[in-house]
C-alpha cells in the first residue's frame, strides 16, 4: 500500500510519532465517525484527547508545551488526516498549528508563555480568523477595523469560513489598524471567543456532508486590552503571515497527496473485488491504464514534497516552492479522486463510500489557503 511506504525525509523517530498518530485516529476517531456525522460535529473532546496522545504542537519547544520536535512532526499530523477516511470527515480537524504558529514567530515573549502550552494541552482551540465575506482572503481589502480608545482597541468586522469556529475559545483576528501618521496597518489581535460583543453565527451548510465545522462571526464593538495585541505591533504582520502560510500550504499539500495515495488504495481493492460482464472491473484494459496513470502522478509528485519537507527543518522553504507544492498538490487530488470515482461507477456517490468523501474534501483543497488562481499568480510573478 502507497499509505504505508516510509520516507527518508522522516527520521525513525518521526515515523514512531507517526504510529502514534495512526493509533489515535485509528483509536479515537474512526468509530465515532457515524455518530458525529448523524450529530453534525465531532466531539469538542477530541482536542483534549488528542492532548494525551502528545500530538498536538509536537513541534514546538518545550518551553512552550511541545515536545521539542520540529515542523515535520506537524506534516506528520497533516499527513495522517490524508491517510484516514475520518480524516476526511473531520475536515479541518486537528490543524490549529496554523494559528499557534503564528502567535510563536509573531509573539512576544509573554504572549507564547500564555497561549503555546494550552495549545499543547487541547485547553485551547483556535483558528486564524482572516477571511471576510466581501473579500475572501484578501488582506489589502480588510474592512475589520481596530479603533484606538484609550489603551484599549475597540473592534469591528466579521470573519467567513472560521474553522472549528463553534469550538474555538480563542481568536486571532487580522484586523486593519490607523497608524501614528495617518496611514493604515495590519495587526493581529488575540481575542476571547466570549468577550461581549463576539458573535458566532451556526455552523454553514456546505458541500462537504463531514462532522467538520465552518462558521461567520461578528465583531461588534470588541473592546480588547493592548496586551491582546500579537507582537505588541500595529502593523508589519504580514512577514510573520508569509511564513506561517508558506509552511502551512506545504503540510496541506503533504495531506492531499497523502489522501490520494489512500484514494489509489481503496481504488485498487475496490476494482480487484467488483465483478462486472464476467470478469473483475480491474481486468478491463481501461481499469489499468487509469490506475497507471494515477500511480504515475502520486510517484512523480512525491520527491518534490519530500524535498519541500526537508527545507521546512532549516527555513530554506521559499512560497514559490510552497505555493507549487500547494496548486500541484491540491489539482492534481482532485483529478485523482474524479479517476477513482468514476472507477467505482454508482457505488462511488453513495455517502457511506469512502471515495464519496474523499472527492468531496478535496474540491475545497483547490480552494482554501489561496485558490489555484491564486498560487498561479504567486508562481508567475517570482519567473
Amino acid at each position: 500500500m502507497l499509505a504505508k511506504q516510509p520516507r527518508a525525509v522522516y527520521s525513525p523517530e518521526h515515523e514512531q510519532f507517526r504510529e502514534t498518530v495512526r493509533r489515535f485516529f485509528r483509536t479515537e476517531v474512526e468509530p465515532n465517525i457515524k455518530a458525529w456525522e448523524k450529530a453534525g460535529a465531532f466531539d469538542p473532546d477530541l482536542f483534549r484527547t488528542a492532548a494525551k496522545y502528545g500530538i498536538l504542537q509536537a513541534g514546538m519547544p518545550t518551553e512552550y508545551g511541545g515536545m521539542g520536535g520540529d515542523f515535520l512532526h506537524h506534516a506528520i499530523v497533516h499527513e495522517e488526516h490524508g491517510y484516514t477516511v475520518a480524516g476526511a470527515s473531520i475536515g479541518g480537524g486537528l490543524g490549529i498549528d496554523g494559528s499557534s504558529y503564528l502567535i510563536y514567530y509573531a509573539g512576544t515573549d509573554e504572549q507564547k508563555k500564555e497561549w503555546l502550552p494550552r495549545y499543547a494541552t487541547g485547553e485551547v482551540v483556535a483558528e486564524v480568523c482572516f477571511t471576510e465575506p466581501h473579500s475572501g482572503s484578501d488582506l489589502t481589502a480588510l474592512r475589520t477595523y481596530a479603533r484606538k480608545d484609550g489603551s484599549d482597541y475597540i473592534i469591528n468586522g466579521s470573519k467567513m469560513w472560521v474553522t472549528n469556529g463553534t469550538y474555538c475559545n480563542l481568536l486571532p483576528v487580522f484586523a486593519k489598524t490607523e497608524l501614528p501618521d495617518g496611514k493604515y496597518g495590519t495587526a493581529i489581535f488575540l481575542l476571547d471567543a466570549d468577550m461581549p460583543g463576539v458573535r458566532k453565527t451556526k455552523a454553514i451548510n456546505t458541500l462537504h456532508k463531514g462532522c467538520s465545522i465552518e462558521i461567520e462571526i461578528y465583531f461588534e464593538d470588541v473592546r480588547v486590552p493592548k496586551d491582546r495585541l500579537l507582537g505588541g505591533k500595529e502593523n508589519g504582520v504580514f512577514k510573520d503571515l508569509m511564513r506561517v502560510l508558506t509552511d502551512q500550504r506545504l503540510a496541506e499539500a503533504a495531506r492531499f497527496l497523502a489522501a490520494s495515495e489512500l484514494a489509489f488504495d481503496l481504488t485498487v481493492d475496490f476494482v480487484k473485488n467488483r465483478q462486472a460482464f464476467g470478469q473483475t472491473v480491474f481486468e478491463f484494459q481501461n481499469t489499468q491504464f487509469q490506475l497507471a496513470d494515477i500511480l504515475t502522478e502520486i510517484t512523480v509528485l512525491r520527491p518534490f514534497i519530500d524535498q519541500c519537507l526537508a527545507k521546512t527543518v532549516d527555513g530554506s522553504l521559499t512560497p514559490r516552492e510552497s505555493s507549487m507544492a500547494k496548486l500541484k498538490a491540491s489539482e492534481t487530488e482532485f483529478a485523482i479522486m474524479d479517476r477513482c470515482l468514476q472507477l467505482h461507477g454508482g457505488m462511488g456517490f453513495a455517502h457511506e463510500m469512502p471515495i464519496s468523501q474523499l472527492w468531496t474534501l478535496s474540491r475545497v483543497h483547490r480552494v482554501y489557503l489561496g485558490t489555484s488562481e491564486i498560487h498561479r499568480v504567486t508562481i508567475g510573478k517570482s519567473i
